[in-house]
């Protein structure tokens, strides 16, 4: 053979490959242009992003995020406590979200009148954010503000001493504080810490082994932020509900917690949203085609969201640094302009 006939050989097998090769890349373009953007950090402030959509997934980190990055989720650990209380449930720690709050934390309300409305507030009040009291972290000025909370040494103490402003389980007011108190519940029923049991009962089955929780000024973990996850473990949790609360065979969710968990229980005044237990829901605009669907979310201050979509069995999820600020939007604009059109375009 020819050097001539080896160069043609050469070129002819290389052609052949990409005969091969190319449809398969083509067919893998789904979602090309949002990954290509968030790579080239298009997205001020997203570090990462992961779709899944049937049994494919797609990922993309900007140039400042990387899959090892623990990124912190802020309020995004809220739906991950609302599970865990779901575990106290399944396990019987916890007769139901109905039990009010101080029979179990007996310490924390010794000091709290008998006739007290304190004493009417129950697991599903804090779960719903209908605690009444006067404690809202969407206004500076509220007594109860999370910002004030963190500079006192006893969070719970701190939530538990600020005036009734509701008729508990009535009205809807974002508090942190509340969910704090949650976490107290857990470590108390379960007899564990909080990052114990949520490794024992959730993260270790699904494989997540670098999750660190932030603890409060008195040791008791922080579960209403700051817990700190790779976007691919943060990832795990949206997957969890498009599975149904089962991962590899092994149910971590019990059905009737999934389904409470994420309908409707509280309406949020003057926004679209509404509320389930800790986890939100909303129905997402798809791109300019006049269709929306229902989507449940968790949601963290920075632009820290998984998504999950059951019409389309699509999860999204992405971690970002926009906090305190409106960027933080960007992946809802994400989602409802460039993700769900595309699988609506692409439904296979």
């Amino acid at each position: 053979m020819t050097n001539t006939d080896s160069i043609r050989y050469v070129i002819l097998a290389f052609a052949i490959l990409l005969f091969f090769i190319v449809p398969a890349i083509a067919e893998d373009t789904l979602f090309s242009q949002v990954l290509k953007d968030v790579r080239a950090g298009t997205y001020a402030g997203v570090k990462g992003m992961m779709i899944s959509v049937g049994d494919k997934t797609y990922t993309s980190h900007a140039a400042s995020g990387s899959a090892e990055r623990r990124q912190d989720i802020r309020s995004a650990t809220k739906s991950i406590t609302a599970i865990l209380v779901g575990e106290l449930i399944e396990d019987g720690a916890l007769k139901n979200e109905r039990l009010k709050l101080s029979s179990i934390l007996v310490d924390e309300f010794h000091e709290i009148s008998i006739d007290d409305p304190k004493r009417k507030i129950s697991i599903k009040d804090l779960l719903t954010m209908r605690g009444g009291l006067a404690c809202n972290d969407w206004v500076p000025a509220s007594v109860g503000h999370e910002d004030k909370m963190y500079k006192r040494a006893d969070w719970v103490a701190f939530w538990l001493s600020q005036p009734v402003a509701y008729e508990p389980g009535k009205h809807f007011s974002y508090c942190t504080g509340g969910v704090v108190a949650l976490g107290r519940v857990i470590e108390k029923l379960s007899g564990k810490t909080v990052p114990a049991f949520a490794q024992e009962r959730l993260f270790g089955p699904l494989g997540i082994t670098s999750a660190k929780w932030e603890e409060t000024p008195t040791g008791y973990t922080d579960t209403g932020g700051h817990l700190r996850l790779t976007l691919e473990d943060f990832h795990k949790i949206g997957l969890l509900l498009r599975a149904g609360g089962v991962w590899q065979g092994e149910r971590l969710i019990s059905k009737s917690w999934m389904k409470r968990m994420i309908d409707d229980h509280a309406r949020v005044p003057e926004r679209p949203e509404t509320y389930g237990y800790l986890w939100w829901r909303m129905s997402f605009p798809v791109g300019d085609t006049g269709e929306t669907v229902q989507v449940s979310y968790a949601h963290g201050n920075g632009g820290n969201f998984t998504f999950f979509v059951p019409d389309y069995s699509l999860v999204a999820s992405f971690t970002a640094v926009n906090y305190g600020d409106r960027k933080q939007f960007i992946p809802m604009r994400i989602l409802a302009r460039e993700i769900l059109p595309e699988v609506a375009k692409n439904p296979d």
